[in-house]
């Protein structure tokens, strides 16, 4: 019935890589996995270039950027690459939560070669650093929040960056969900991302549920843009 059903409202389980206790080797595995998911959908690519137009509107001023709710840190990394590649200063940290993704991360970072600095923190912190960073980028975490903790996650991220805020997520349709099924059990082995993965989408929300987030969390002009594979990029830029 999932396969061929509608997806009409949100439905938010706890995810098994949001759990605690969880194995350190399988959470690890699980990151890996999540790596390659993420290159093979791009999620990288859609948000560069509005990173790279941010950049160079401010052109010799390194663009400072805070990856929250970064995971593993792939996103960051491959941004950092692609910064190098086209010549623009760009100092790129990410924040989590949790201990054992930021040392993974810095230890992906130090391997890569990639000058990207990782640290924990909870994105409830922010609101202690306001405009700290040019623009604040967040990644496949809206999902995970109940509404109310989308709004505020919104908030805060517009309290940490002068410029930018820049989301990245997930879009809840049927064939989202057939294509996080699939693509899940194509590209890795792991037991975490074949359960999470459909789940994520069954959490994830619309175009016009994200377009009233931002509304209520007070983002003004804020641009929505579907993007594939089933995803959207959300930019608010400060006036």
């Amino acid at each position: 019935m999932r396969l061929l059903g509608r997806l009409p409202q949100r439905r938010v389980e706890p995810e098994l890589m949001d759990q605690p206790g969880l194995d350190p080797v399988e959470h690890r595995a699980a990151l890996r996995g999540l790596a390659r998911i993420n290159w093979l959908s791009g999620t990288a690519r859609a948000c560069w270039p509005w990173l790279r137009l941010l950049a160079q509107e401010q052109p010799g001023t390194p663009l400072r950027v805070l990856d929250v709710a970064c995971g593993g840190g792939d996103v960051s990394r491959a941004l950092w690459k692609r910064a190098c590649k086209a010549g623009i200063p760009m100092i790129l940290e990410g924040c989590d939560r949790s201990p054992l993704a930021c040392a993974f991360a810095t230890e992906a970072a130090l391997r890569a070669g990639a000058e990207v600095r990782y640290f924990v923190r909870d994105f409830r912190e922010l609101e202690a650093s306001p405009a700290t960073v040019d623009v604040a980028l967040c990644c496949l975490f809206l999902h995970h929040l109940s509404d109310d903790q989308a709004v505020e996650l919104l908030r805060l991220l517009q309290t940490v960056a002068r410029r930018a805020v820049i989301i990245s997520d997930l879009r809840r349709c049927r064939l989202g969900w057939l294509a996080a099924w699939a693509g899940t059990r194509l590209l890795t082995r792991n037991r975490l991302c074949h359960v999470d993965g459909p789940r994520s989408v069954d959490a994830a929300f619309t175009l016009d549920e994200a377009r009233d987030l931002a509304s209520h969390a007070g983002l003004p002009g804020a641009i929505l843009q579907p993007c594939w594979p089933w995803r959207f990029v959300l930019v608010w830029r400060r006036p």
